[in-house]
């Protein structure tokens, strides 16, 4: 079974983000960059298993999103008590059937998505968002001056657009007004970078 096939199976997937220290990542940047309350309402694009619930404050309302079948059963078996799952594409449907929103959050999907795709479900996202809502997301990124070991994880990802900051920038700034980007690269014990986004359409 190669790399791909393993990814498939959400125990083996999740451990493999815990071990490398991404899953970590992910936990650390929504708590940095994100301001979540008990009431708030949250849609996760790209939710994959959906560990992440466990992971933010009891009392929120919860929408995970992916088009994985497998991830998304795993999901509704074991988090339906912290969220509500659906395995399908974040369109404007979607958008419409559990908006407004607070934060919509994108945790690893951007890099995964060509321009065309990337838009439009950011323009989806955008439906989605009450007027004071924020789209936090959370990729790889190209950085100059980043470690040799962080290159060649990303350019062995399987996200075949990962992007430079400037990139990113571009891409949330086509749907987004107010778009802030932060560059990490001591959020994970492997050597990684990352790109944090807070997107808006009027200022914080």
């Amino acid at each position: 079974m190669g790399v791909k096939g393993f990814l498939e199976y959400p125990l083996l997937y999740q451990s493999l983000q815990v071990a490398g220290g991404f899953f970590g990542a992910r936990v650390r940047a929504i708590a940095k960059y994100l301001v979540l309350r008990p009431g708030s309402r949250v849609i996760d694009v790209g939710c994959g298993p959906g560990f992440i619930v466990d992971y933010l404050p009891a009392g929120i309302e919860y929408f995970g999103f992916d088009v994985d079948e497998r991830y998304i059963a795993y999901a509704k078996r074991h988090f339906a008590d912290k969220g509500s799952f659906q395995c399908r594409p974040f369109d404007d449907a979607a958008a419409s059937a559990v908006g407004p929103a607070d934060i919509v959050m994108m945790n690893g999907v951007i890099h995964h998505l060509d321009e065309v795709t990337a838009i439009a479900v950011l323009r989806a996202i955008r439906k989605a968002l009450n007027p004071s809502g924020t789209l936090f997301t959370l990729d790889s990124c190209f950085h100059d001056g980043q470690s040799a070991i962080a290159s060649f994880l990303l350019r062995n990802d399987r996200g075949r657009f990962v992007r430079p900051e400037t990139a990113y920038r571009a891409l949330l700034r086509s749907v987004f007004e107010d778009v802030q980007t932060y560059v990490r690269e001591d959020l994970s014990w492997v050597p990684y970078t990352w790109l944090i986004g807070l997107s808006r359409t009027v200022p914080a």
